[in-house]
């Protein structure tokens, strides 16, 4: 269950909310979730030799079931004080490891250097597209068009924790408020504020007339996350780590009595507030909108020839070794090599021979690792239901085979305490050949669950909600559309044959 995916999601709309004017020194913030205090930010500024340097750093501790998880995130960014950027680095520890990524800008291009382990992956990419300020630079943006008593504000940025993709925040609806801030009364300007992180949710922000942030508020679906402006001791004080996953298994209107012998699932989706997003159609399931709130899925395992869009059959996102599918690792490539011997030349049979030794592999199946990419994941043989995917993604490049992660549910008769009840899942596709003797029938993606036993590759309870690559520099926002849906997602079962 990708409870802890969903938090570092969190974390990056954290960071985002103090991308705001930071004079010299340091502040810092507690961070609830739910109401309960689950970890601090501190967010630092100095100058140096003609040089602004930026640095964040992030502690959140949640609970999944009886077992508590502690994410730590840190960024640092250079900028010179003209406001052009010189290089940035992104900290994280989600897995057993820590991981390092570093970007250095140049005229041309981003040199992006990433470590994790024993793995080091070194490239040169593209710069970002259009126009954008770094951390230092956007925030006296911000302060200046404050002090104009702009109406509107819109800066694009880039955080290190989201790699090079630019953040669009924009703010509005600007007036004043008294609100309290470390046991004293002060005047704030409250405003709304949107991010292109999380399209989805509209947060609150509580601002100084100097930009300084006093108190941000965000609900992502029914997560409802503050940061709120404290002193080291208090943010460093006792945490209660909110429960972030028997809390959101979702309840279907009956139970399953079939649900891993059911070659087939018919299940109607419902958003009980807003709508909800546009659901896949991949693999051996189909979608089918039946109004902005609902949508129809369909899970048929002995029908699964729906050809995959021309575009992905080329597309470098599914088969490049990345900072969390790392397919290029010595480790990974090991295991797939000798998962492969004596294998048949059937690409699908070795697609499924994968599966069957990444589930084998990770020995230590619990809920205690964050998100651990696969290189990660190959040393400590330790996770859940996302090391499983992430592992067999690389072990699919690394042979060639392209490959993509799903996030989605998985029906559960018992599980941590809940039964009858979906939980949120990840597990893997691969874009295999529809019929290998006929070469102009196309590929179409295949769904492989590496949790699962050896003998059941997936279950018609699977819904997918969501696919991803994992390409690139990130290792943040690939499950960001989610978060949103966590507390407000209804599901009938019309039927299980």
């Amino acid at each position: 269950m990708q409870m802890t995916r969903i938090a570092q999601t969190i974390l990056l709309a954290v960071f985002t909310a103090l991308a705001l004017p930071c004079e010299a020194g340091e502040r810092w913030y507690v961070l609830e979730m739910q109401g309960q205090r689950a970890g601090w930010t501190v967010e630092r500024e100095h100058t140096k030799d003609g040089t602004i340097v930026s640095t964040t750093e992030s502690r959140l501790t949640i609970r999944r079931g009886t077992t508590e998880v502690t994410l730590t995130m840190s960024s640092r960014f250079v900028e010179a004080e003209t406001g052009e950027p010189i290089e940035m680095t992104a900290k994280s520890e989600l897995g057993g490891t820590p991981t390092e990524d570093r970007w250095i800008f140049g005229p041309d291009n981003v040199r992006w250097i990433s470590t994790s382990g024993a793995q080091r992956i070194e490239k040169s990419l593209p710069n970002p597209e259009g126009s954008w300020l770094p951390p230092a630079a956007a925030g006296r943006f911000t302060a200046a068009r404050l002090a104009a008593d702009a109406d509107r504000i819109t800066v694009r940025t880039i955080d290190p924790l989201n790699g090079l993709e630019p953040i669009v925040t924009t703010r509005s609806g600007f007036s004043r408020e008294i609100i309290e801030v470390l046991g004293r009364d002060i005047e704030a300007i409250r405003c709304r504020s949107e991010s292109s992180i999380y399209p989805d949710s509209v947060g609150t922000e509580f601002i100084s007339d100097d930009g300084t942030l006093l108190r941000s508020e965000l609900s992502m679906g029914a997560m409802k996350i503050a940061v709120i402006a404290a002193d080291e001791q208090l943010a460093r004080s006792d945490l209660d780590p909110p429960e972030m996953m028997a809390s959101l298994f979702i309840s279907p209107d009956r139970p399953i009595r079939n649900a891993y012998s059911s070659s087939k699932g018919t299940y109607v989706l419902r958003a009980t507030s807003g709508t909800l997003p546009d659901i896949p159609t991949a693999g051996s399931q189909t979608a089918e909108r039946i109004d902005d709130a609902s949508v129809r899925v369909t899970r048929s395992l002995e029908h699964t020839s729906t050809p995959a869009p021309a575009s992905d059959l080329d597309n470098p996102a599914f088969t490049e070794s990345s900072a969390m599918v790392t397919s290029a690792d010595p480790r990974v490539i090991e295991l797939a090599t000798a998962a492969l011997r004596g294998s048949p030349d059937s690409v699908p049979t070795r697609a499924e021979d994968l599966r069957r030794a990444a589930h084998r592999h990770i020995r230590s199946k619990d809920l205690s690792v964050g998100f651990a990419s696969a290189a990660e994941t190959a040393r400590t043989r330790e996770g859940d239901c996302t090391e499983h995917a992430v592992l067999l993604a690389a072990m699919l490049r690394a042979e060639g085979i392209p490959s993509r992660v799903v996030s989605g549910l998985i029906y559960a008769d018992r599980f941590a305490g809940g039964k009858d009840i979906f939980g949120y899942h990840m597990w893997t596709q691969a874009l295999l050949p529809i019929d290998e003797r006929n070469p102009e029938a196309g590929s179409r993606w295949v769904d492989l669950d590496a949790t699962l036993p050896e003998a059941r590759p997936l279950t018609a309870t699977h819904i997918a909600l969501g696919t991803h690559a994992l390409a690139g520099d990130s290792r943040a926002n690939a499950l960001v559309e989610l978060a949103p849906l966590m507390g407000r997602l209804a599901i009938e079962v019309e039927s299980t044959e």
